[in-house]
């Protein structure tokens, strides 16, 4: 349960308001991030949150798509690991992935998560 008396005894709130301020501020968090938004961007978020699962997207980009035998290749890293980040890509809807013959490629999926990690590397070029 939320203490509302915090509001009041640093004065963001007079005293027997403090209900109504805890609802102005729930309210301006809806109206920037509404359902269950936060928990699907944090999901694309920690995806992008890797340095290997970054250059994979990178890799993506530059090439339109990519083969699973093709990380373990130029990231030197064993094939359960390159599976891992490869999946937790596609759950995030960054990547999707379709299945050619044996293999499975990877590519920018058409989604509004693709996009986010096309902003940040254009944020990076314009200088971290």
């Amino acid at each position: 349960m939320v203490d509302l008396s915090r509001f009041s005894e640093c004065g963001l709130a007079e005293e027997g308001r403090e209900r109504e301020y805890l609802g102005e501020i729930l309210e301006g968090i809806e109206s920037v991030l509404e359902g269950d938004k936060p928990e699907k961007l944090a999901k694309v978020m920690k995806a992008l949150a890797d340095p290997t699962r970054l250059r994979i997207v990178a890799m993506a980009k530059s090439r339109g798509k990519l083969y699973e035998c093709e990380i373990v290749g130029a990231f030197d890293m064993a094939q359960p690991t390159a599976s891992y980040h490869l999946r937790m890509l596609a759950d995030a809807g960054v990547l999707m992935k379709r299945r050619e013959g044996r293999m499975i490629a990877y590519m920018p999926s058409d989604s509004v998560n693709w996009k986010i990690a096309e902003m940040i590397f254009e944020t990076s070029r314009k200088g971290l």
